[in-house]
């Protein structure tokens, strides 16, 4: 038995050592306070990923459902959106949003290559969000809000597109070099008037959801 807590505390420690050095990398390569460029894009499709971000159970937090209209900001190069435009099917349709145009390009071939239909690549800016007011049933960012440099901007965006009661969903990774801690995300959106609907740890970051408030 304490054998076995022996190994269990060095298996820890060692994923600590290693946590702590990717972030570090990250920083290093990617800490810009932006995003990854699109010559880069093969990193957040690589394999690997899917141990700290599986597509399937993470979208499910996010309460998608058929029908929805899905707002994706910082889709990258279509890691979560094929996924996500299943789940809402042919009635519904997901908006992703990027702020660099290499990035979209990247995304289209992917959809393309994937036969999916109802997803609408976009080029713009979170804190200007080209949509209509109350027009979005739900949104989400995966390790997106901290590259973007004015976050309530974006989230009184965010709120004004969303109809009442629509869903916000974030997932924050701790290898993130643009990582925002959970104090500062609630904070952020309930500044915004988001109502905290749920939220699930990870081994390696949360996820966080919450609600736009209904109609007066």
């Amino acid at each position: 038995m304490r054998a076995l807590r022996v190994l269990l505390a060095v298996l820890l420690a060692g994923w600590a050592l290693l946590s702590v050095c990717l972030v570090l990398w990250l920083r290093e390569r990617y800490g810009r306070g932006g995003p990854i460029p699109a010559s880069q894009a093969g990193t957040l499709l690589h394999p690997l990923r899917r141990w700290v971000h599986p597509v399937r159970p993470t979208l499910e937090k996010f309460r998608l459902k058929p029908g929805y209209t899905v707002l994706e900001v910082g889709p990258g190069p279509g890691y979560f959106t094929v996924e996500a435009s299943r789940m809402v099917g042919p009635t519904g349709r997901v908006i992703c949003l990027d702020i660099q145009r290499e990035m979209i390009a990247l995304l289209r071939r992917r959809l393309d290559e994937s036969g999916v239909a109802n997803a609408h690549p976009v080029v713009g800016d979170a804190t200007r969000l080209p949509l209509r007011d109350g027009s979005v049933d739900a949104a989400f960012l995966v390790a997106v809000l901290g590259e973007i440099p004015d976050r309530p901007a974006a989230l009184r965006e965010l709120r004004r597109v969303m109809r009442p009661g629509g869903v916000l969903s974030f997932t924050e990774t701790l290898t993130n070099p643009d990582y925002v801690f959970q104090d500062s995300l609630r904070d952020l959106c309930r500044a915004s008037g988001f109502e905290e609907l749920g939220r699930s740890r990870e081994v390696t970051g949360y996820t966080m959801t919450f609600a736009a408030p209904p109609s007066p």
